[in-house]
């Protein structure tokens, strides 16, 4: 084509500048197609997830970022070998250098094949998804994303983690079936204690009745006596929420049984400050 192009204008003698050019310019056109399907395919996963599948959103969100992650990486390297074929490079070379360059990837980038093969697993095991609260490695949030290589978790600060994947070996999944609330009370040890706990068992059981906590998906329970503290007696209440519910549970409990104890004259402990003053001998 470029010689051609070089005979029809009469400046064969800049032919091979022309066919530099026309590859240059045949390498663009390649690459902006490439991109053009990728984009093309990443739109048709996701759309064919959303509409075909029973999955839940996060689930399906899920599974679109992986997938369209692991097609992006296929077409753009078979873009890649085609580009390198215009210049002259045989398929024959590339499996060649593919097979030495699959050697040197799997002896090099041990990390990296560690952490796609751990976002499979994390995907086809359903440890978490996209939406779920989680606590991976010390840190807790979100799943905004689960990629090939990392996921990515928004914490209640605003602060973005990005965790390899292979990386996570324990994970704590708030969003499965349902929370718990954990509340403790401390009660002075003046106080009688069953009656205590006989008052906050009617109490508990008044509120789930009636409604007044929402989230609450059975009666709290009054564990009994958690620790015997320096200044308190520590209770310990438990209440199964939906998903989500539990912390705001817990701050909605700590005020109803404050407001519980301040009607029934029950003290909670709190720490004080004794001043003695010593009178001098003279005066």
């Amino acid at each position: 084509m470029s010689k051609l192009i070089a005979s029809l204008f009469g400046m064969e003698e800049f032919t091979g500048i022309f066919e530099i050019i026309y590859k240059i310019g045949l390498c663009i056109v390649i690459f902006i197609i490439g991109s053009l399907i990728v984009r093309v395919v990443q739109k048709a996963i996701k759309h064919s997830l959303r509409s075909g599948s029973r999955l839940n959103p996060g689930k399906n969100a899920t599974i679109s970022t992986v997938c369209s992650s692991i097609a992006k990486y296929i077409i753009y390297f078979l873009t890649l070998c085609y580009i390198l074929t215009v210049w002259g490079v045989s398929p024959a070379s590339l499996l060649a250098v593919g097979g030495v360059a699959s050697v040197a990837v799997s002896l090099g980038a041990q990390d990296i094949i560690q952490d796609i093969l751990a976002g499979i697993f994390i995907l086809t095991e359903d440890q978490f998804g996209v939406g779920d609260v989680v606590r991976i490695e010390g840190y807790s949030g979100t799943v905004e994303s689960v990629g090939v290589r990392t996921t990515r978790i928004r914490s209640a600060d605003g602060d973005l983690y990005i965790i390899p994947n292979g990386q996570i070996k324990i994970v704590s999944n708030m969003s499965k079936g349902f929370n718990r609330a954990i509340v403790d009370i401390g009660v002075s040890y003046d106080e009688d204690i069953d009656s205590v706990i006989d008052l906050l068992e009617k109490e508990l059981e008044k509120l789930y009745t009636q409604g007044t906590i929402k989230g609450m998906i059975s009666v709290p329970e009054v564990l009994g006596v958690e620790q015997l503290a320096d200044s308190s007696v520590i209770i310990r209440i438990k209440a199964d929420c939906s998903v989500g519910d539990n912390w705001n549970v817990e701050r909605q409990l700590r005020r109803l049984i404050k407001n519980t104890f301040d009607r029934e004259g029950i003290e909670i402990p709190y720490p004080h400050n004794v001043v003695y003053v010593k009178e001098s001998k003279g005066e």
